[in-house]
Formats: structure tokens, C-alpha cells, sequence
């Protein structure tokens, strides 16, 4: 989504007052106020603070859409001749990219403490947290598993959620303690390595 110059400053500052003083907390006069416009310019690129928090998690799906574009290029003949190797050095980059861009840890902050108070935000949360990236790796897996091991009859849904849940866990310890980073990538390519010898190899 292409996005003026204008908006998008709204839109990260809008971040930032939001993940340091709650959704409810903020309003249009200081998102306005940041932005360095007017509420009524504000106005101009959005209807107001609902469409606003609406515009930042959408950004989720573009940021892991940006990380994973090495995984969605791969072609039928990548996947069929991928080994562990492989597997996990096309997704460890991609958890690293996810854990170190500042702007998805804002997001996610905000959702993860905003879920507790605000049921839009909490489907958000659900969605953007969860569902999202289970869908990422739902077509990686389905792709594995159709090219690799067409004959197979596996529950894909529980592949997936075996894969990607420790994924989301770990990194989400690593936002709350970034000590936690060394031993947390360690952890995710033992998993991924389990992953493969157990279930794609």
C-alpha cells in the first residue's frame, strides 16, 4: 500500500504515543500534535483514531510479508531438493527479521497489552499474532509436504501449529527479555531440526 509522506508520519507517531500511553489514552489533538498538522489535516488522511490503529496492524501483514519473501520465492525445485540446512537457514533469517524490526515489536507490544482492554484489539491481537503467521507457515509446510511427501496423510493443521507456536513464544519472550536472544535462536534451530527429522526429512 503506497502511503504519502504525511500518513505515514501519522501513522508512527501514532504508534509511538499509543505503545507509551495505551490506545484510550491518545487522542486525535496529540497524534496531531506530534505530526506537527492540524486535527481537520489530520482528518484529511483518516476518519480518526479507530481507522488510524486499523492502518498500524495492517502493517503487520506487509512487514512479515517483507521478511518471508525469500521463503514465498522458492520455487517447486527448491522445495523438493531442501534439506535441513537449508530449511533452517531460510527460516531462522526470518524469525531474526521479525524479532529485530523495531516497528513489529511496537506493534505487537501494543497489541499484547491493548488485548486486555479492548476487544477490537484483542481480535487484532489474535489475528495479527497468531493466525498470520500460522498462515506463512501453513503454505511453506503444505508445499513441503505435497512436494516432498505427496503420498503422506498428515494432519496439516497440527504440523503447522507444532512448528510455528514455539516460533511466536520465543520471540515474544526475546521482546519482553532480550537476554533471552542467544539462547532463544538456539532453541528455534533445535526445534526447526526436530521439525525436519521428524516430520519432513
Amino acid at each position: 500500500m503506497r502511503r504519502t509522506d504525511t500518513k505515514q508520519r501519522i501513522l508512527n507517531e501514532s504508534l509511538k504515543l499509543f505503545s507509551e500511553h495505551g490506545y484510550e489514552a491518545v487522542g486525535v489533538e496529540m497524534i496531531a500534535a506530534a505530526v506537527k498538522v492540524t486535527p481537520p489535516s489530520l482528518y484529511k488522511h483518516f476518519s480518526g483514531k479507530g481507522e488510524i490503529v486499523e492502518a498500524i496492524t495492517d502493517m503487520v501483514e506487509e512487514l512479515y510479508e517483507e521478511h518471508s519473501l525469500s521463503i514465498v520465492e522458492l520455487d517447486d525445485i527448491d522445495i523438493e531438493q531442501m534439506d535441513e540446512e537449508a530449511f533452517v537457514n531460510y527460516l531462522i533469517p526470518f524469525a531474526e527479521n521479525v524479532l529485530h524490526d523495531s516497528t513489529l515489536k511496537s506493534i505487537i507490544k501494543l497489541l499484547t497489552i491493548e488485548q486486555f482492554r479492548n476487544e477490537t484489539m484483542r481480535r487484532i491481537y489474535v489475528e495479527k499474532c497468531y493466525k498470520l503467521p500460522e498462515q506463512f507457515s501453513y503454505n511453506l509446510v503444505k508445499r513441503l509436504l505435497m512436494l516432498r511427501k505427496p503420498d503422506d496423510k498428515v494432519d496439516l493443521d497440527y504440523q503447522v501449529k507444532l512448528m510455528t507456536f514455539p516460533v511466536i513464544t520465543t520471540i515474544k519472550r526475546c521482546y519482553c527479555d532480550p537476554k533471552y536472544e542467544t539462547e532463544g535462536m538456539a532453541f528455534l534451530q533445535k526445534h526447526l531440526r526436530n521439525i525436519w527429522k521428524l516430520y519432513l526429512a
